[in-house]
């Protein structure tokens, strides 16, 4: 099955959080793995990126996982800036 994908740029930067049904989770930044791990129940992902001359942001990837279902958000230095609930139906 094709993995759950969230995406969103914000201040230049791409940002994706990838979910498969077997727990393994992935953060990419600008086409880059900058951290993934595994959970069935949920993980938080994290990673610096640099957005502006001298301007890091904290880059987090969450996931929270019930019974058929996930809910993916991406967050920048505290702030959500994307987030969706997904159904993984026969995934699972």
């Amino acid at each position: 099955m094709a993995p759950t994908t969230l995406q969103s740029e914000h201040r230049g930067a791409k940002l994706a959080l990838i979910y498969r049904a077997d727990g393994h989770a992935q953060l990419i930044i600008n086409g880059l793995v900058r951290d993934e791990g595994r959970s069935l129940t949920r993980l938080k992902l994290q990673s610096v990126v640099q957005t502006d001359y001298e301007w890091h942001e904290q880059i987090s990837g969450t996931f929270e996982r019930k019974d058929q279902s996930v809910r993916l958000t991406l967050m920048m230095s505290e702030v959500e800036i994307a987030s969706g609930d997904f159904d993984l139906g026969s995934e699972a």
